[in-house]
């Protein structure tokens, strides 16, 4: 269609040609200033200039975000188009200033003023560089940047061949434009920009526009991680590695396909900045590695960032082990990145992109998916243009992060059910004895293997420790409570039970047939409180006979579970089974937790529940927790408890938890002393019972029930059909929260209303049941 002489064109060998040049192209610290200071000059020079009538062309006024407002660019919100801007802000900057410096340095701080090129003019000619400039491919393999004359007016569209639309003839000097299909009289001819610049983020960066549904829409995500000089080694390898198998294979594909257009081949990854060799020469020397990932939408998690995540999840130990190194090199040449170094590894990998991506997620903070959609959606003239194009960036930003999320948390929930699945239908090592004395009197077959496998483990808890701190928050703590219950039937031999059912409270990472679904809406209303910092995680100003600044529940229960959770499992990733040491330290940890707080989690469902139902009197209140709870909430509550477990209610659980009393702190300064009797003043009020019955046992709950003449009642705790059962020694079928006779007498003379899920202390199924007096 076209051909111009390169000669024309503004490049790095016109400018350093012009004599006049010759002073400034020293202060200049890019190729870029040199060129931008060259289209200045010769604008200054006007109609005499070499470039007068291509310099008339030029546009004077840009839509690019560098020209945009504050207002505008908080559009912007959590884009690299935002972050990208910035930095080109500061840098375009500093540049200038840079230049000034080293001017007068040279005593010639005068020479950009007599010219006429103060800031706003140099802004001007790189804006029209990074929108205009071309890269052209030199026959020895090299490129050369030029702003072409006509040729810059060319517009982008992405259905423009890829590669096929303009180059280089380097024997005629000419840049030679090519028709990327038929054109019709009169009909606009548009070239492409290139694969490397398509997307909304770089064309909006760059260009100052955006294109609707666009097939090029990237994400660019920059990682700075600490290196030394092996991990450094390592990661360059296997990231040039990853991303080599990766584009032959699209190459291949591309090539099978005989297609016309060159292949989209995403960038996927640059070093920005990497150590020199000489600054990591001693031991214990290291320096920042950083690196931007280019994450196309067509591919959320390219094989290159899946194996950075890889390494960089790995100790300077692993590093140093040649087996494990050679894992590395096998999984980034596989070019589907399906390979993986061990199971652990992969499994804090994908943790850790999962918490990146969902971070970037979190980052936009102006609208949401939906209201964009319908603000695109309007007529053009209906929503200012700058808006269109803020929308246009963050929605397909948004949407490639949202699907790497979401890609990294299917892998992860895959991953993790694989990993269960293979611990707890796990046979070997299963004491086949019948008649083993050791097994017997304590109820668990597994006790002789799992002491086999004690040093196994034990050698393995520092890459468990590291690991398991990296899966604690990348999971949802309702498969955290899931993967300690499991692990604690598979140790009593109930895997294989319906009971084992109950424990289903996540099911995508459920490793077994899922016959019920568990509602697991308590544990998300505590991911909610502690995301809002409402949950106590901060410690509490007055915590009464409590520690100042003590973490309360539901804070520390949220902490542990995730603790406790991403423990076992990621012993089981790293070792196939689990210590029961840890085991019995989470046992006795969570028992001790719930003597000092309370036997069950309080939630805002719950709490919103039990206000609507108010005003309230709690007998056998405890340590006061939900009473505590309840009246920052406005509630009105009166609550009453026994100091210490009383004989004449047979407070049998006294004996199993070895106390004289149930809660050891008082956390609610409005405490009544007072027995279940007290519960007849108080017809007026609804009757809330929470575990009054310690091991199921006692009278306590009844003779509360027995001296009640109210007609509401709730009960927070256990029930028969809402338990785990007899699933180990000490547990009983009807639950650990009311005696069996309270329960019959309970649904005799109450029909039972909602029931309200709450989440649960290891092996405890508790619930909050409301229940309204039967008609006479």
């Amino acid at each position: 269609m076209l051909e111009i002489p390169l000669e024309r064109a503004f490049t790095l060998d016109a400018a350093r040609a012009d004599a006049d040049m010759a002073t400034v192209i020293p202060c200049c610290a890019r190729h870029d200033d040199v060129v931008a200071l060259h289209v200045c000059l010769e604008r200054h020079r006007g109609e005499s200039a070499a470039r007068a009538s291509h310099v008339e062309t030029l546009p004077r006024a840009f839509d690019t975000a560098f020209y945009w407002s504050e207002e505008e660019r908080r559009e912007l919100a959590g884009t690299a188009c935002l972050r990208d801007t910035v930095n080109l802000i500061e840098e375009t900057r500093e540049d200038y200033e840079l230049i000034e410096q080293k001017l007068e340095a040279i005593g010639e701080k005068d020479w950009l003023r007599e010219r006429g090129i103060d800031y706003e003019r140099y802004a001007w000619a790189r804006s029209n560089l990074w929108s205009r400039q071309c890269d052209l491919l030199k026959p020895d393999g090299t490129r050369t940047r030029a702003m072409v004359p006509t040729f810059d007016i060319f517009n982008h569209s992405p259905e423009a061949p890829l590669g096929k639309t303009h180059k280089l003839n380097a024997e005629e000097g000419l840049v030679t434009v090519y028709a990327g299909k038929d054109y019709a009289v009169g009909e606009q001819a548009f070239i492409s920009y290139g694969s490397g610049e398509a997307a909304n983020a770089k064309l909006l960066t760059w260009y100052g526009f955006c294109v609707e549904n666009n097939p090029y829409e990237e994400l660019d995500l920059t990682l700075t991680v600490t290196v030394n000089k092996l991990r450094k080694t390592v990661l360059e390898t296997a990231l040039r590695a990853s991303a080599v198998a990766y584009l032959q294979d699209i190459d291949t594909r591309w090539r099978e396909s005989g297609d016309y257009a060159e292949p989209y081949l995403p960038m996927l990854y640059s070093i920005l900045h990497s150590p020199k060799a000489e600054d990591l020469k001693s031991e214990d020397s290291s320096d920042e590695f950083i690196i931007k990932h280019t994450i196309p939408e067509r591919e959320p998690l390219p094989p290159p960032l899946r194996m950075m995540a890889r390494v960089q999840q790995l100790s300077d130990a692993d590093l140093a082990d040649g087996e494990i190194r050679q894992a590395v090199m096998t999984a980034a040449q596989d070019k589907t990145g399906e390979t993986i170094v061990s199971k652990d590894n992969e499994m804090a990998a994908l943790a850790s992109l999962k918490t990146i991506f969902k971070d970037i997620c979190d980052g936009f903070t102006v609208g949401d998916a939906e209201s964009d959609a319908a603000e695109l959606a309007k007529p053009f003239d209906d929503v200012p243009y700058r808006k269109r194009l803020a929308l246009l960036v963050r929605t397909g930003e948004r949407k490639i992060a949202t699907k790497s999320y979401g890609e990294a948390t299917a892998r992860l929930d895959a991953l993790v059910r694989d990993v269960t699945r293979a611990a707890v239908t796990r046979k070997e090592g299963l004491c086949e004895n019948p008649k083993c004395v050791t097994c017997a009197s304590h109820g668990c077959r597994w006790l002789h293997e799992l002491r086999k496998q004690k040093s196994k483990v034990e050698a393995m808890l520092p890459t468990v420790a590291r690991y398991a701190r990296t899966i604690e928050d990348a999971l949802p703590l309702a498969a955290h409570a899931q993967t300690i219950n499991l692990a604690y039937l598979w140790l009593m031999g109930h895997i294989e039970h319906d009971v084992a059912s109950r424990a289903a409270i996540n099911p995508p990472t459920w490793p077994l047939e899922l016959k019920s679904e568990c509602d697991a809406s308590a544990y998300e209303d505590l991911e909610r409180m502690a995301n809002l910092e409402i949950d106590g995680s901060a410690g509490e100003e007055h915590p009464h006979e409590g520690k100042q600044g003590e973490m309360l529940l539901p804070g520390v229960y949220t902490v542990k579970i995730r603790q406790w959770g991403a423990w076992i499992l990621t012993q089981w990733a790293t070792c196939g089974i689990l210590d029961i040491t840890d085991l019995n330290s989470i046992g006795a940890e969570a028992a001790a937790l719930k003597r000092r707080h309370a036997c069950s989690i309080p939630n805002s469902i719950a709490l919103d529940f039990l206000a609507d139902i108010g005003p309230l009197v709690e007998i056998g209140a405890g340590g006061g927790l939900w009473a505590r709870r309840l009246v920052e909430r406005d509630v009105d509550i009166i609550a009453y408890d026994t100091p210490n477990f009383d004989e004449d209610y047979q407070d049998g659980g006294a004996v199993h938890i070895h106390a004289s009393k149930l809660t050891e702190v008082n956390w609610f300064d409005g405490m009544k002393r007072g027995d279940p009797s007290r519960a007849s003043e108080h017809a007026d009020r609804a009757l809330l019972l929470s575990w009054p019955d310690i091991s199921g046992e006692g009278d306590y709950a009844l003779t509360a029930l027995q001296s009640y003449t109210g007609d509401t009642v709730v009960t927070i705790g256990e029930w028969r059909d809402q338990t785990f059962g007899d699933y180990a020694p000490g547990a009983t079928i009807s639950g650990m929260s009311f005696s069996a006779d309270f329960q019959a007498e309970l649904e005799k003379t109450f029909d039972r209303r909602e029931t309200v899920p709450l989440a649960n202390w290891p092996m405890f199924d508790a619930a909050l049941i409301h229940w309204k007096r039967k008609s006479a």
